[in-house]
C-alpha cells in the first residue's frame, strides 16, 4: 500500500511540475490585438488605422469624425465612442431596386440612397460588451472587401 501512495505521490509531483513549467512560460500580458475594447479612443483608432497599408491620408476632420482613402476612394469613419462606423458616399446614379438586390444578397454592410441620392454603403460595429483589436481590424477588411464588391455592383 506504501508503495502505491508513493507512485501516486511521485505522480503527482510530477505532474505538479509540469503544471508549474506551463504557468512560468505561458504568457500574462495580452498581445495588443487581444486586449478587450469597449469605448473607442482617438489614440487606439489612430494606431489601428496606420495599421493598414493600403490606408492613405488618414485624417480627423471634428471630432470623433475621420477621412481616409482606400482603393482611391474617400471613407469617413465616424468614432461613437461605443461604435464605429465606416462610410462611403458614390456619385453613380443607382435604382433602389438595385441597392435592395446588395442588402438581399449580403450581409454585413448596408447600402442605401443619402439626401441626394447618392449611393452609400454603411458598415457599423458595436464596441459595447468588449471587442479586440483584432477583431476592428477585420471589421475594417471586411469593408475593404464589401468596397470593392460594391464598386462592381454599381458598375453592373
Amino acid at each position: 500500500m506504501k508503495s502505491i501512495q508513493k507512485t501516486n505521490s511521485a505522480k503527482f509531483l510530477n505532474l505538479f511540475g509540469i503544471i508549474a513549467i506551463m504557468l512560468a512560460t505561458t504568457p500574462w500580458t495580452r498581445a495588443a490585438d487581444d486586449e478587450i475594447i469597449n469605448k473607442m479612443t482617438v489614440g487606439k483608432i489612430e494606431k489601428i488605422m496606420k495599421s493598414f497599408t493600403d490606408v492613405k491620408n488618414f485624417k480627423e476632420l471634428e471630432n470623433n469624425l475621420y477621412v481616409f482613402e482606400i482603393l482611391g476612394g474617400k471613407v469617413v469613419l465616424h468614432n461613437g465612442l461605443e461604435s464605429l462606423q465606416l462610410l462611403s458616399i458614390y456619385s453613380e446614379r443607382v435604382t433602389i431596386s438595385r441597392l435592395n438586390e446588395w442588402n438581399r444578397e449580403r450581409k454585413f454592410t448596408r447600402a442605401y440612397l443619402d439626401a441626394n441620392d447618392n449611393p452609400c454603403l454603411d458598415h457599423t460595429i458595436e464596441l459595447t460588451g468588449g471587442v479586440t483589436e483584432k477583431n476592428v481590424k477585420e471589421w475594417i477588411s471586411t469593408y475593404v472587401v464589401h468596397l470593392k464588391e460594391f464598386k462592381k455592383h454599381l458598375a453592373e
